[in-house]
């Protein structure tokens, strides 16, 4: 039965680090927006992810609950369900105490990388560590040649070692992307060290790589990633 006014925007789920609509990929972060009848918002206390918030749960194809990180009256942040690898399309409808909202279309893709960044816009600076996790800014920058940083991002594709869904990634064996990303830093391609999910965590990929000698330098410096043939939205980071 479907509710009146619960309703999630046509193409209104996106990757929740670039905010593409292009496409989703399995295992990943993605934020859902429309009308959601909540007067409060709630987040999730504990892993496993529950699939319901505040009597407010989402399904994907009718019968796959979704992972569910937090729940507003305009925004739900969730994890799209490894089991909807291989589809291309797919569709998701939202339920508040047991009415339904009418479905929508979601694209599906094995690749949608996409780089958290610190304005959680998908534009700006990234969400960007050094080796000892401290963040990268302009007062702690990255040394060209000599900077391991750690990457966070999402919707880098399968990876081995897969934890069930709306389960914390394995810290060992780690669960790492059996394709490596491509990293530029500045117009110089970087040295991925590693790319898998970070252990302990739901959805979130982390990609360690050496900013290069040959990078520019500045306080906005461009980085960019890719897998699979698909590119990442562009952040800054910066490079002495």
């Amino acid at each position: 039965m479907s509710c009146g006014g619960l309703a999630i925007n046509a193409g209104g789920v996106v990757s929740a680090a670039s905010y593409a609509s292009a496409g989703v990929a399995p295992g990943s972060i993605a934020s859902a927006y429309g009308s959601f009848l909540l007067n409060s918002t709630m987040v999730a206390s504990g892993l496993p992810l529950p699939d319901s918030l505040s009597g407010f749960s989402m399904q994907f194809n009718g019968d796959v609950d979704t992972p569910l990180y937090y729940v507003s009256g305009q925004q739900v942040n969730l994890q799209v369900p490894w089991e909807l690898s291989g589809q291309s399309q797919v569709t998701v409808t939202a339920t508040l105490a047991g009415q339904a909202s009418a479905p929508q279309t979601v694209n599906v893709a094995t690749y949608a990388p996409g780089i958290f960044t610190i304005n959680s816009g998908g534009s700006g600076p990234g969400a960007i560590q050094d080796s000892s996790y401290n963040l990268i800014t302009a007062a702690n920058p990255a040394i060209a040649g000599t900077t391991v940083v750690l990457l966070y991002c999402t919707g880098l594709g399968p990876v081995t070692n897969q934890p069930a869904t709306g389960s914390p990634a394995p810290s060992g064996p780690l669960a790492q992307t059996p394709t490596k990303p491509t990293v530029t830093i500045g117009g110089a391609a970087a040295d991925v060290q590693f790319s898998g999910l970070a252990p302990g965590t739901v959805g979130l990929y982390q990609v360690n790589a050496l900013v290069p000698a040959g990078s520019a330098t500045g306080s906005e410096v461009p980085l960019v990633m890719s897998i699979g043939g698909v590119q990442s939205n562009t952040v800054t980071i910066a490079v002495q």
